[in-house]
């Protein structure tokens, strides 16, 4: 999409953000200054770059380290600074915060990996620090999952508090998928039940996260694991949900991993003895049944679950008033943080103790020791200052925090490694999901008047006829935009008027960004905006989407002849470019060809292709080893399972190197070995 979003000829022009918004310019494109290319064709090239060098940090396990992620970050980080509100999503900002921890959790050098490799067969896990990183993983997984469930309630939205929100959200969603139409279909008394449960898992499960006990760590994983999976079912919401069922991995442990036959790093210990193991077992029976009674009381009293026989359904309705939630929520964020702080310090106590005890060499000791003391303190650093974007959920909260982390959090804050969550703090289209459709015509020749053509895109509603579809994890970013455009007036969306100029003078990198233009041999000679509102059909219906027309025009008629949009586009810096000779380079051949062959793979596919490949190479890399470590053991289980009679015969063989001296040693040896079978 980097073509028709950020080209010379596209909607946002990179040349143009770095000019008109004062940003500087990202180090990498300084970096490539000296290519004599473009500041488009230089982030084009970091991008193909970043996507090469994936590939292969998934194909070869010794590329897995905090040089080659930083590099990744690096590249994404450039290109979200030039991004513009094309790339100003919540989960382009958590891959940021994401990527820059497993900059952390990535071991230092590659001489690590094979190091690991030895301490693993060797049972010793001398790499003390690990458990205190991945906890950090677990920390942002809290903090997102914590706040998404919370600012549905603090932003006193009626639909959230009224557990009515599940049945407008499938169809006034960004992007539906076919799955959402049926969802919305369902009884209105499970939309309600549904909604509680998304607060009862988003927040209710995620303090479990830093439960001491394995198995309540395990049960929250699993609950956001299946929340996650039916949203990426109902919703487009590109990567986010797969990124947030990997933050959630944070969660299990290596024995969980070995149930699924993954490597894991950790050989089990030994075990405890029979009597103190039935005696843990018990207590830990009690507290798990404890817990689930907790949650189970507690979600009934909250939400006044309850059967009506007379009905025969299940009635749902909040039991707390918002002055008894804005009290609650007082005096439980500060206990999470507590939570939180007292199971990283319990972390960093116990990774500083192994650091210690297990290493056997003074010289050894020493070194682990500083090693888990540097990232406990990195961990400790990050943690206060997140404290600062995690408690813009309570205001009381943030005011209490120390000043000096909020200076830090001011400093660091450019960078994205600190970010505040929470997704649909209200909920729109609570009487139909608004929509802009483009509608072109050519110049009317007939009394008829002009004859308006609809343009449509790769995944929002337009047709009505047309099936919602899938696109995760692509994320076609012109058709979230009209989204929020849809919500808003044009007046406050000047991207707007760049596409709409685009679309008259068929510029066809941007033309790649929708599915079809009813003008693609020749552009329109008018263009306007219309706004509908559009909810789903009934069942059974022909057709997918109805729709009503709320605003004549919502954006204007014009033309390439209309003198005030022209002076707007002028002033934007946006007009056409014909050409571009300081361009003339084989590097940008070469990326025009990728460019080239890559438009003609549709977009989904285009999305999976890099990880399918590198993941089929790992398979048949996989085999091959195992092949080949199958042969090799066939032949040494051949050759030691030899029978006494092949033994004599290749002794014989071999002391009939000299005749003479053969026939001595091999009748000596003949002698031996049948006194051996007699004695046998």
């Amino acid at each position: 999409q980097e073509a028709g979003l950020y080209g010379e000829n596209g909607i946002m022009p990179i040349r143009r953000q770095l000019k008109q918004n004062n940003i500087q310019t990202p180090m990498l494109l300084s970096f490539f200054s000296n290519l004599n290319l473009s500041s488009f064709h230089r982030i084009e090239f970091i991008t193909l770059f970043g996507l090469v060098l994936s590939i292969f940090m998934i194909i070869f396990k010794c590329l897995r380290t905090t040089f080659f992620f930083f590099i990744l970050w690096l590249i994404y980080y450039s290109c979200f600074q030039v991004g513009g509100l094309f790339l100003w999503f919540q989960w382009d900002t958590l891959l940021l915060e994401a990527g820059f921890l497993t900059c952390i959790v990535a071991p230092l050098r590659i001489i690590y990996l094979s190091k690991r490799k030895q301490l693993i067969e060797n049972n010793d896990n001398d790499f003390y620090h690990d458990r205190i990183v991945l906890w950090l993983i677990r920390w942002l997984a809290f903090r997102l999952l914590f706040a998404s469930g919370i600012v549905k309630l603090s932003g006193y939205d009626r639909t959230w508090w009224n557990l009515t929100a599940m049945f407008y959200h499938y169809q006034s969603q960004c992007l539906p998928t076919p799955l959402s139409y049926y969802a919305h279909h369902i009884s209105q008394w499970l939309h309600s039940l549904s909604t509680a449960f998304v607060y009862m898992i988003m927040s209710g499960t995620a303090i479990l996260f830093f439960s001491p006990l394995r198995q309540h760590r395990l049960w929250a994983f699993y609950f956001q694991t299946f929340l996650q999976i039916l949203i990426l079912l109902t919703g487009n919401y590109n990567f986010f949900n797969l990124l947030t069922i990997f933050l959630c991995l944070s969660l299990v442990d290596d024995k969980w991993l070995n149930s699924w036959n993954f490597k894991s790093t950790v050989k089990n210990q030994n075990q405890k003895k029979s009597s103190l193991k039935n005696i843990e077992i018990i207590v830990k029976w009690i507290i798990n049944l404890v817990l689930i009674f907790v949650y189970v009381y507690l979600t009934i009293k909250w939400f006044g679950i309850k059967w009506n026989s007379n009905k025969n359904l299940i009635e749902t309705k909040i039991m707390f008033t918002p002055k008894q939630f804005d009290l609650f929520l007082k005096r439980f964020v500060p206990v999470c943080i507590f939570i939180g702080w007292c199971s990283l310090i319990f972390t960093i106590t116990k990774a500083l103790t192994q650091s210690i005890k297990r290493p056997k060499k003074f010289y050894k000791k020493l070194f682990h020791l500083i090693i888990t003391a540097f990232y406990s303190i990195i961990a400790i650093c990050l943690f206060f200052i997140s404290l600062i974007p995690f408690s813009v959920i309570e205001k009381n909260t943030l005011q209490a925090l120390p000043g000096e982390l909020q200076t830090w959090y001011n400093k660091y804050e450019q960078y994205h490694i600190f970010n505040a969550y929470g997704l649909f703090r209200s909920m729109t289209g609570v009487d139909g999901r608004p929509e802009l459709i483009i509608e072109g015509a050519f110049e009317s020749t007939n009394s008829k008047g002009l004859q308006w053509k609809e343009y449509e895109f790769q995944a929002k509603p337009g047709i009505l006829s047309h099936s919602p579809t899938f696109v995760a994890p692509h994320q076609p970013r012109l058709d979230w935009q009209m989204w929020f455009a849809a919500l808003s007036n044009y007046q406050h969306e000047a991207w707007l008027a760049n596409f709409l100029y685009r679309l008259l003078t068929n510029q066809n990198e941007v033309l790649k960004l929708i599915k079809y233009s009813p003008f693609a041999n020749k552009p329109p000679k008018y263009l306007r905006v219309m706004l509908y509102r559009y909810n789903f059909t009934e069942l059974g219906s022909s057709n997918w989407w109805k729709r009503e027309l709320l605003t004549r025009e919502w954006f204007p008629t014009i033309s390439l002849d209309t003198q005030w949009f022209i002076d707007y586009i002028k002033h934007q810096d946006i007009l056409q470019i014909k050409s571009k000779t300081i361009e003339s380079s084989v590097l940008v051949t070469y990326l025009q060809a990728i460019r080239s062959f890559s438009d003609k793979i549709n977009p989904i596919l285009f999305t999976w292709f890099p990880v399918c490949f590198a993941f089929i190479i790992l398979i048949l890399k996989k085999c091959l080893y195992s092949t080949s470590n199958y042969y090799v053991k066939s032949r040494q289980s051949y050759q030691t399972v030899s029978t006494l009679d092949d033994k004599d015969e290749s002794n014989h063989r071999s002391n009939n190197v000299d005749d003479h001296t053969g026939k001595i040693l091999g009748k000596q040896h003949r002698g031996k070995t049948d006194q051996q079978r007699k004695n046998n």
